[in-house]
């Protein structure tokens, strides 16, 4: 995933049809999120990181990185490892059709009604059990810059809830590997994953993925209490926080690299 989606609430959170716009500051910029119909979910971000390793394991393998990415709808659903049922086919369609519509607005200047954005996808087609996919030139750029993009832990593509997965996606990008992990003020915490719950719900949610260690990787720590109150994240001893997807090389068209070798999910530097 590249690290420039891992910071902030660029997808709605939720499986239901979000049609407001999400809007925050990243990096100096403002960011407006929108679409006519639903935004794109976190889990149609799960097809943006599919084509992430489709384009790595080109580059790896030192094939020119296709500018049309075609895999069969298994490959693209079930890369993570999970089990794929026709629901997951039926849907298929929706989510890349939301990335199609869904527009993303980066500029040094506030948001105005009249900033139009692009897409996460250019196109998209399905034919003869075969999907292709081409993405918007600027997300193209965004994964191929140096050291952009990061391993996802397995494990990421079993959480079932939105702000879980947006959470180790913060986790990951700020926390990564260092001993020490990272802090954040909760309000800022919360500000990020552009939640719904209040300031008090969001607390309590910390609380429980804490009790339940439930990010892959990562350990969340509280601070009891104290004003203003901080939530620690840190990688766990001893247990690796870039676990790779093995998938296979040889199935993306056009170009259809013949190494029979498996590359992981994503590869560059880390932290």
């Amino acid at each position: 995933m590249p690290r420039l989606f891992m910071s902030n609430a660029f997808f709605a959170l939720g499986k239901g049809h979000r049609r407001g716009p999400l809007r925050f500051a990243q990096g100096g910029q403002h960011v407006l999120v929108s679409s006519p119909m639903a935004i794109a979910t976190i889990w149609d971000a799960d097809i943006l990181i599919w084509a992430a390793s489709a384009m790595m394991a080109a580059r790896r393998c030192g094939a020119p990185v296709p500018v049309a990415l075609q895999g069969t709808r298994y490959e693209i659903l079930g890369f993570p490892g999970r089990a794929v049922s026709g629901g997951y086919y039926e849907r298929l369609p929706d989510g890349l059709e939301r990335l199609n519509r869904t527009r993303v607005v980066m500029s040094q200047t506030p948001w105005t009604d009249e900033q139009h954005g692009a897409p996460w996808i250019e196109d998209w087609q399905i034919a003869a059990g075969y999907v292709q996919i081409r993405l918007a030139p600027w997300l193209r750029d965004a994964i191929l810059a140096p050291r952009a993009v990061l391993a996802l832990d397995p494990a990421y593509f079993t959480l079932t809830s939105g702000l879980e997965r947006l959470l180790y996606l913060i986790a990951r990008r700020h926390a990564g590997r260092q001993p020490g992990g990272w802090v954040f003020e909760i309000a800022h915490l919360h500000s990020k994953t552009g939640t719904t719950l209040t300031l008090t719900a969001f607390a309590a949610f910390l609380r429980r993925l804490a009790r339940n260690h439930a990010l892959p990787g990562y350990r969340i720590e509280l601070s009891g209490g104290n004003w203003p109150e901080r939530v620690r994240i840190r990688p766990v001893v001893g247990a690796p926080v870039d676990k790779f997807v093995d998938i296979p090389v040889d199935k993306f068209s056009p170009t259809r690299l013949s190494q029979q070798e498996s590359t992981p999910i994503a590869l560059e530097n880390d932290r």
